[in-house]
């Protein structure tokens, strides 16, 4: 058994199906994905395969894989929430018909709505913060600040803020860009 984390994987996707592609080919069969700790699970298998993993997402209770995905080789790897692994044998000339990404796409768009509007609320507060810093030093010359354990927890959340924020909206808009 390997257990492997992968944070943020599910912001781009094409890398993770790729990566998935790779491991099946290493002989690492895909067991189970823990989604809450960003884990996947493998099991080493004597014989290395070629497998096609796909992602979909559907908050309904949608069965993704219909009769002409079933007819064309695809197959229910795994099913965690949800979240559905697909994966098929096929090569990809060989393929006729492909997963839907719909609901994988507006999970991902309000992510990145989520995210930006994350970075921005923390872009226009630092320089509101700075220009009436600025102001207060230009025209009195002088700046108190209390000493407070509060301004602690306020510098912790600005640098959360301004470290996860803007790479999250960055790596969601850079994997998500190809289904646009």
């Amino acid at each position: 058994m390997k257990k492997v984390f992968r944070p943020f994987w599910s912001f781009d996707i094409k890398k993770t199906e790729s990566w998935l592609d790779r491991m099946a080919q290493d002989g690492y069969q895909l067991v189970t994905i823990q989604t809450v700790t960003s884990s996947f699970l493998f099991e080493k298998e004597e014989t290395s395969s070629i497998v096609h993993y796909h992602i979909a997402y559907e908050r309904a209770e949608k069965n993704p894989l219909s009769l002409p995905l079933q007819k064309d080789g695809w197959e229910l790897a795994i099913q965690q929430k949800n979240w559905y692994i697909l994966c098929t044998q096929k090569p990809t000339m060989d393929r006729k018909s492909f997963p839907v990404r719909e609901g994988l796409i507006r999970r991902n768009r309000n992510l990145l709505y989520l995210f930006g509007g994350m970075t921005a609320y923390a872009a226009l507060t630092t320089v509101f913060f700075l220009l009436l810093s600025g102001i207060t030093l230009y025209f009195d010359g002088m700046l108190t600040i209390e000493a407070n354990p509060f301004w602690l927890v306020t510098l912790i959340i600005s640098v959360l803020l301004w470290t996860i924020a803007p790479y999250c909206t960055l790596h969601l808009y850079k994997g998500n860009k190809p289904f646009w």
